[in-house]
């Protein structure tokens, strides 16, 4: 089952976690302005609803993924972070891709155009597939289906 770990509060205020991830990222450099990311990164999805056991998200309230190379990213209640990611202007044209390395599990890190592992440097594309190792495979696709108003994941 997919759960998501939601960034907002039941009265629509961030909530600490995600507010302390932003004060980290910007002190690291990593956004550009409080409350912002440079254009290439990924952002954290907006929008989540639960349902049965699948993620549905509002492709409205996830402007990132309005072009291609977009990318949001999705922490999961088991620990894990998940990505969608625009690859074409079509109605399906994403990925859905699990972010922990195929090496030994270490989440990846957007860079640029790429995901990389911060721990052994293994280098993904956006859309997951292996550039170089020492992970041996692509990251794991996560079954979705979409529509021009939201992406099911599960």
């Amino acid at each position: 089952m997919l759960e998501a770990d939601q960034n907002v509060n039941e009265s629509g205020s961030l909530s600490r976690r995600a507010v302390l991830c932003g004060v980290l990222a910007a002190s690291l450099g990593i956004a550009t302005e409080l409350g912002s990311t440079p254009a290439d990164a990924s952002v954290v999805a907006a929008g989540i609803t639960q349902v049965g056991g699948k993620l549905k998200i509002d492709l409205a309230k996830n402007k990132a993924l309005a072009k291609v190379g977009g990318a949001i990213t999705i922490t999961l209640s088991d620990g894990r972070t998940i990505a969608v990611v625009r690859q074409t202007k079509s109605v399906a044209g994403y990925a859905a891709i699990d972010l922990s390395c195929t090496h030994n599990g270490v989440t990846v890190m957007q860079q640029g155009s790429t995901w990389v592992c911060p721990a052994h440097g293994s280098e993904f594309t956006l859309p997951g597939k292996l550039v170089r190792g020492p992970a041996r495979t692509a990251l794991a696709k996560i079954p979705f289906t979409a529509t021009a108003k939201a992406i099911t994941l599960g």
